[in-house]
């Protein structure tokens, strides 16, 4: 089982000279990123010319685990969504933030003749998810590798056709249109009725590590009322009650005496 799983995972690795697709804009400053991304829809938005198809998306998950990721474009004064319902209790925040990007380089290719007439040079996704944005940039195994490789996929057949793909962060609820009505419309797609519904998508590793610590925490908030109470030296760190630093950081027998 251990070398077929080993095997499996090398299977899954770049090819040699195998090299991202997409090429990732994160700043460091809030406000900056902010700016840019206001710069970008003032200047290049749906505007004939501009040689820039801009994009914004966004990824939700609702308490009981209804998943659904949505990607928006402004076509005149109209924003044009797409949105997917991923199921149930199969993925977390992180793969639809991802699958949202796929979304719209999905569209991106359906449309790449279209592109190419008007002029269109850059494909430009703007997300939130920092997170998101790090995962596309690199395609080695690890969380949302299985969205990665095909999003670079799809950026790649892009560039084959002249077209360059871009992902920029931008901070989330920033008052800016294009990210409002992204996370307007992942929330919609958090429901089956006007989303693509996708039939088998795939259960994430972290999804499933959710019902583990959600019981490691759930334990912990059974035990430590009773065994805390009755001894201070059990008293835990972080968010367990009201904290004592002396007896926290000394040995158990002296923070036995408190």
């Amino acid at each position: 089982m251990y070398v077929n799983l080993l095997c499996r995972a090398v299977a899954y690795g770049p090819a040699p000279g195998e090299e991202p697709a997409v090429r990732t804009t994160i700043l460091d400053d809030t406000a900056a990123a902010k700016s840019a991304a206001q710069r970008w829809a003032r200047e290049k938005e749906a505007k004939i010319g501009a040689g820039v198809w801009m994009w914004w998306t966004d990824g939700s998950r609702s308490d009981d685990g209804r998943v659904g990721p949505s990607a928006v474009c402004k076509h005149g004064n109209e924003w044009r969504p797409r949105r997917s319902f991923l199921g149930t209790g199969r993925m977390e925040v992180f793969n639809a933030e991802l699958w949202a990007i796929w979304l719209a380089l999905d569209v991106a290719i359906e449309k790449r003749e279209t592109l190419q007439v008007h002029g269109v040079k850059t494909v430009a996704v703007f997300r939130a998810s920092q997170a998101a944005i790090r995962r596309a940039a690199h395609l080695e195994p690890g969380p949302g590798h299985r969205l990665a490789r095909p999003m670079n996929r799809r950026a790649r057949s892009l560039l084959a056709h002249g077209i360059a793909t871009e992902i920029h962060w931008v901070p989330g609820h920033s008052s800016i249109p294009g990210n409002e009505e992204a996370d307007r419309q992942a929330n919609l797609a958090r429901n089956v009725s006007g989303s693509t519904v996708i039939e088998r998508p795939y259960t994430s590793a972290s999804n499933r590590a959710r019902p583990i610590s959600e019981g490691r925490s759930a334990a912990k908030l059974e035990w430590e009322p009773d065994m805390c109470s009755k001894h201070f030296s059990y008293r835990l760190k972080g968010k367990a009650g009201t904290k004592r630093p002396i007896p926290m950081t000394s040995v158990k027998p002296l923070a036995a005496r408190f």
